[in-house]
């Protein structure tokens, strides 16, 4: 009896026959249903599952060589004969669910094909669905022409090219590594375009304003040329003279910011016709300015400055006048004279309602975001940051951008031992070395759309490392989002991060020198020589995030089931992996499980199940479980730890009031945040991430505990959230709109 040297695998090529990969299969499916609580034979008969596994496979390997007669087997017959040996052997129930395994499977594979994305990670349907959309290449007949192997090697070979020629392959080797291993994935620009002739890097810029027809009319030239490129902008548009004043060199009178931001607005969406994506940009206006008031209305109406985020420039002379009832003046930039003063509170008290029925404005506090800024004496004032929040930024200068997959960065066989003996730190460490040298070999492969960019770019070489699969990294450790030990895990893990970061920047800093701008910079004060002006942040990792599927940067899950409309209208249903293993391991059985999901899936939430205990309540926290001070909270323990800033969605649910909106504004500040973003449940027309039930409606602000503050008089309209390419509700979070069913966002990474 001759001995099995090849297989035939689905596409009729031949592979080499391994038994070990049975033996792998085997061992797999006993322990699953030995975790389950449903393999009582095993626990009645076998006490060494590898043992066992060995075992069956040598005789799965006898039934092959007697039954094929010389003939090569086929994997479907393999699996066959495997699922033979099994009940054979009277492991029943797994059996069973490898049986159940197998027709998932096939399932799978049917979707791909349909896809039309040959497989070569073994990566999931949604994986490969948004890799189609996003990033694969395709001929000029709209067909894939990359799979995702080529898609990460060409990444990986293009920023290797920023090396000496003897270092290049070593790079591209250990680039490759972290990207195809879902352990770091970079922003979307290096997946789009990469390894092109073409290659736009960088995503988001700052860009100045400035207070004559020229500068505003340059800004707005250069705002189209970045949004060509498929980049975001940000602007502080607090320059501009307000509405009325006077304009000396034509006699007449300034419209004033707000008009001029719907000249950028207009610009945009002209843009965007043509592009590949959305436009998105922020704007914001210095609370001190006189056309504070129009400018926190000016997206009430619907449809009026739609491409727009917009924040309030916040300062601390602001907020402790808040805090102390006192008035406080309104300035003209031309002149620096006070026009006017307010009530502060009272002007607080217009922000918030705006932000309790829109969303919009959202804060910037910045005296904290240039308390840290080490160029301030020769750069002066950072006063905008990018579309999301997550990088201040000097006009022309940009983001260049990647997450570490926390959820890659767990030790298995460790994880009873305490959530710091369950992460592996060793990993976590070379995925940021490795993170930090490709992100600033991006800064020199960029191509930028404008000089003053790209010479602003080179001389700072900011990057951003910053983090997603925080919320997988907490289920798979058991601990909870809004817990003291969840944040107290967040600044340790933050930490490590940004200690690596900026001790890979140093090393690389006397390797390949340091930035343009380290002369006079608080870093030449202090003698310590980096390669980047900054290193870490977070960002919006809503694309990306579901490229490595793990949850959205440092954001709980929105929910633990949901329906996915990958390729058919139906959808498909997902219940969230950890949340189901979990569930398994307490043995309730196979219809309490049922029940579970089931309503799991009607509100995304597992903590009205009254059977469920509280450990796992207090772990499978949800965006709309947890309380706006613990989103609040978790946020400033990131901040502690991060050199730029922090892209996060602050939840409220309907029924939130004002006041508590007002509370954790103050909170923010308080707390040292540089900024924040809320968003109040329905507040905006249609609800994000749609679990299975739609019958339920978010309930009205008459269910509010708090009193309410102040009204305006302009009517605000809900702003549509449905996704401009696919139709379907997206999801707020991490600052910004994403559609979780196509992976569109408009500050996509």
């Amino acid at each position: 009896m001759t001995s099995l040297t090849k297989i035939i695998k689905r596409d009729k090529s031949k592979a080499s026959f391994e038994e070990s990969k049975i033996t792998a299969v085997i061992l797999k499916a006993l322990e699953a249903t030995l975790e389950s609580g449903q393999g009582s034979e095993l626990s009645r008969g076998v006490r060494n599952l590898n043992k066992e596994a060995t075992r069956l496979t040598k005789v799965v390997v006898n039934i092959l060589l007697k039954g094929m007669n010389g003939d090569l087997p086929t994997v479907e017959q393999v699996q066959d004969v495997v699922e033979q040996v099994l009940m054979a052997a009277g492991h029943y129930q797994t059996a069973k669910a490898y049986i159940l395994y197998r027709e998932k499977q096939q399932k799978t594979r049917k979707v791909k094909q349909i896809i039309g994305v040959e497989d070569d990670l073994g990566l999931s349907v949604n994986q490969l669905k948004v890799l189609e959309n996003r990033y694969l290449r395709h001929d000029e007949y709209g067909r894939t022409i990359e799979t995702p192997r080529v898609l990460f090697r060409r990444v990986a070979k293009a920023v290797a090219k920023m090396e000496s020629k003897s270092n290049r392959k070593y790079w591209e080797q250990e680039f490759f590594e972290v990207i195809s291993k879902m352990e770091f994935v970079p922003a979307g620009g290096y997946l789009r375009s990469a390894g092109t002739k073409k290659p736009t890097i960088a995503n988001c810029f700052v860009l100045p304003v400035e207070d004559d027809m020229v500068g505003i009319f340059d800004a707005v030239k250069w705002l189209a040329l970045v949004q060509q490129a498929g980049g975001g902008c940000g602007f502080n548009f607090s320059k501009l003279r307000p509405k009325g004043d006077y304009v000396k060199s034509s006699g007449g009178f300034s419209t004033g910011p707000v008009s001029f931001m719907k000249v950028f607005d207009a610009a945009t969406a002209q843009v965007m016709q043509g592009g590949y994506r959305m436009g998105a940009n922020m704007g914001i206006l210095n609370v001190d300015h006189p056309d504070i008031m129009e400018f926190i209305h000016c997206k009430t109406e619907e449809g009026e400055i739609s491409n727009f985020n917009i924040s309030v420039g916040i300062t601390d002379e602001f907020m402790e006048a808040v805090k102390k009832g006192k008035k406080f003046g309104l300035k003209n930039p031309r002149n620096g004279e006070v026009v006017s003063t307010v009530e502060a509170k009272s002007l607080f008290d217009q922000i918030v309602s705006l932000a309790w029925r829109t969303g919009d404005p959202g804060m910037v506090f910045l005296d904290m975001i240039n308390k840290n800024n080490p160029v301030i004496k020769t750069l002066g004032r950072l006063e905008a940051t990018n579309p999301c929040g997550e990088q201040p930024l000097h006009p022309f200068d940009v983001c260049n951008l990647g997450s570490i997959n926390l959820a890659k960065m767990i030790h298995p066989s460790r994880k009873a031992s305490g959530w710091q003996a369950g992460i592996d730190w060793k990993k976590i460490e070379k995925a940021v070395k490795v993170g930090v040298r490709f992100l600033d070999n991006g800064v020199d492969l960029s191509r930028y759309p404008i000089s003053q960019i790209g010479k602003m770019a080179k001389a700072n070489r900011r990057i951003g490392l910053g983090v997603m699969g925080f919320a997988d990294m907490l289920y798979q450790l058991k601990v909870g989002y809004d817990t003291e030990e969840g944040i107290e895990l967040a600044k340790k893990v933050m930490g490590f991060i940004n200690k690596i970061a900026v001790a890979e920047s140093v090393k690389l800093g006397k390797e390949k020198g340091v930035f343009k701008n380290y002369k006079k910079s608080d870093f030449e004060k202090k003698g310590v020589k980096r390669r980047n002006l900054a290193v870490t942040t977070i960002a919006p990792t809503g694309t990306i995030s579901m490229v490595a599927d793990c949850s959205s940067g440092i954001e709980p899950v929105f929910a633990l089931s949901y329906v996915k409309n990958v390729v058919e209208e139906g959808g498909l249903s997902y219940v969230n992996e950890y949340f189901k293993k979990a569930v398994e391991e307490l043995n309730l059985g196979e219809d309490k499980e049922i029940e579970i999901y089931q309503r799991v899936g009607k509100t995304g939430s597992c903590q009205d199940i009254e059977y469920l205990p509280k450990s796992i309540k207090k772990v499978f926290v949800t965006a709309y479980d947890i309380k706006p001070m613990g989103h609040i909270k978790m946020q400033a323990g990131f901040q502690k730890k991060i050199e730029n800033a922090v892209s996060k969605t602050i939840n409220f649910p309907a029924e939130a009031s004002m006041s508590e909106i007002e509370k954790v504004y103050i909170l923010a500040w308080e707390m040292k945040c540089k900024g924040i973003t809320i968003y109040r449940s329905g507040s905006r027309e249609g609800q994000v991430l749609e679990t299975k039930s739609k019958e339920s409606k978010p309930r009205s602000a008459k269910a509010s505990r708090g009193k309410q503050i102040i009204q305006s008089k302009i009517k605000a309209k809900p702003l549509k959230n449905n996704c401009p390419e696919c139709g379907e509700i997206m999801e707020m979070g991490e600052g910004c709109m994403t559609c979780r069913s196509c992976g569109f966002s408009k500050c996509s990474i």
